[in-house]
């Protein structure tokens, strides 16, 4: 087995960018979930708030848990991306330096 690492930076780019687009997305479906599940459609389809009480907390809980990840999705992927960057930038730098030396 070889000890030599390769890293392919615009594998780790393209990386990046799918799991901002997914962020995105997620962001999206988001907005569509609280425009079906608003607290005055849970109260009308339960038949009212004390009914939709339990259905509320429950949709609060998945709107906050869905907001994390999205957060993170968008978090992760910038972090990818920047690693990629990161390893450009030193990739570039060392074959100056190898250049130099010749």
């Amino acid at each position: 087995m070889s000890d030599e690492v390769r890293l392919i930076t615009e594998e780790l780019q393209r990386l990046g960018a799918t799991f901002e687009i997914r962020a995105e997305e997620l962001s999206r479906q988001l907005a569509a979930f609280r425009r079906r599940a608003d607290a005055e459609a849970l109260r009308d389809g339960f038949g009212g708030d004390e009914a939709a009480r339990s259905h509320r907390e429950l949709y609060e809980q998945a709107e906050q848990a869905l907001v994390q990840l999205q957060q993170r999705l968008a978090e992760v992927g910038r972090g990818i991306k920047e690693t990629a960057a990161n390893a450009q930038a030193a990739e570039e730098e060392l074959a100056e330096m190898m250049r130099s030396v010749q």
